[in-house]
């Protein structure tokens, strides 16, 4: 049992509150940022779990502000373990455990999985082959970036999430554009570095989900998206778990262990993001937290292996808990489309459960009358399906079928 675990986490991105139900630690202080929408269970989500408090501080990306407020922390209750489940604080993670000697991966190894730029230059060390990449510091170099790599380009913040601000640039003027809009401003203003690759077209992307302990990979999925994700917010995007003699199961298994192994986790959870395009795979990029939208559910429903305790265990230093088995048939996760505005209209469970033959599971997020943010990512979804078939055709057959059925109508909102 660990006695206190710090735990880091974001205004942007959602907490995993089932974390706090699982044994393993008896205390937690969550290292919130100010103005975060989390209300956290004070004294333990439910007797025999963690008790919980809450310190705030204004950014989990300043290092020296977190490790300030750990220090407070630790003088009346040591710190055992820190966790981060968002990416926003991996590299804020590591320097804490290596400023206060506390076990776990270092800050090296949260910098190589949370900066784009960094994770691409290590595994192009290690010989893994990624799209041509570069960094620039302001926003207005993009545009000599792009002529140096060859148009068009993907721009994404050095530290990012879930294709928050991420874009593809297609020449010069475009990039002009971009710097001197919202985004190149914002990212100008917070002294953000931008991390830019050579567009490759993709034939398809992929993503691979592993338990690592020791640097050991003990378990880990293949799965592909319907598409690639890039622009795929307003669309039916998702992915499906591939069996194991699918033709491109083991080359994307070997490619995302290279990757995890040269990046350097020895425990944790991999989210490996690949393609492969005309030439061969690629490495897009890889993340140590369990995958966001369905995919953990998904994982869950094919194999009865749950990410989620499986990285706390790790985290805490324990053996995880892995009783995998064998499923009939490939199970997809499908995030339904999102757009900004209030929902007017908004296709019901029972609608969506009539469409989706195989069905496994509908989980409805929003309703009418509630108002869609512009501040969306690659898991913001109104809902998410769970659908078991046969095989890829019949993934095919089950999404047109949900794409005839599914309605989403909203209206502009002022402000």
């Amino acid at each position: 049992m660990t006695a206190h675990a710090v735990v880091l986490t974001s205004v942007r991105r959602a907490f995993p509150f089932g974390l706090l139900d699982r044994p393993g630690a008896d205390h937690v202080t969550i290292v919130a940022e100010v103005g975060h929408p989390h209300r956290f269970p004070r004294g333990g989500a439910a007797p025999g779990t963690a008790t919980v408090d809450v310190v705030e501080v204004e950014s989990i990306r300043d290092t020296t502000e977190v490790l300030r407020a750990v220090r407070r922390v630790s003088a009346s209750r040591p710190v055992d373990r820190v966790v981060s489940p968002v990416e926003f604080g991996v590299a804020t993670a590591g320097f804490l455990r290596s400023s206060l000697g506390i076990p776990g991966e270092s800050f090296d190894v949260g910098l190589a999985f949370s900066d784009k730029f960094l994770m691409k230059r290590r595994l192009a060390e290690a010989g893994v082959r990624t799209a041509r990449f570069t960094r620039v510091f302001d926003p207005a170099d993009v545009g000599a970036a792009g002529d140096g790599l060859g148009w068009p380009v993907i721009v994404k913040p050095s530290v990012g999430a879930l294709c928050m601000d991420v874009a593809r640039i297609d020449g010069p003027d475009e990039a002009i554009a971009w710097a001197t809009g919202p985004v190149g401003e914002r990212l100008r203003a917070d002294g953000m570095p931008v991390a830019v690759e050579q567009y490759v077209a993709m034939d398809q992307e992929f993503h691979v989900d592993a338990v690592v302990r020791a640097g050991e990979v003990l378990f880990a999925t293949v799965s592909i998206y319907f598409a690639p994700l890039l622009g795929q917010i307003d669309d039916f995007d998702g992915s499906w778990i591939v069996p194991h003699d699918h033709p491109d199961h083991a080359e994307a298994l070997a490619l995302a262990t290279r990757s995890v192994d040269a990046l350097g986790l020895r425990d944790g959870i991999a989210h490996v993001e690949l393609f492969r395009s005309a030439d061969g795979f690629r490495v897009g990029e890889a993340a140590c937290r369990p995958p966001g939208g369905g995919i953990v559910d998904a994982v869950r429903h094919q194999h009865g292996v749950d990410l989620w305790e499986a990285y706390w265990s790790v985290a805490l230093g324990r053996a995880p808990e892995l009783d995998a088995v064998a499923t009939e048939g490939v199970v997809a996760n499908v995030n339904l489309p999102i757009r900004p505005g209030r929902i007017v209209e908004l296709s019901t469970e029972v609608e969506i459960r009539a469409a989706c033959p195989g069905l496994i599971d509908v989980r409805m997020t929003m309703r009418v009358g509630d108002v869609i943010s512009s501040d969306l990512n690659s898991s913001s979804t109104p809902g998410v399906v769970f659908f078991r078939a046969r095989d890829e055709a019949g993934i095919r057959t089950t999404l047109a079928s949900l794409r005839r059925a599914y309605r989403l109508e909203v209206e502009p909102t002022s402000g």
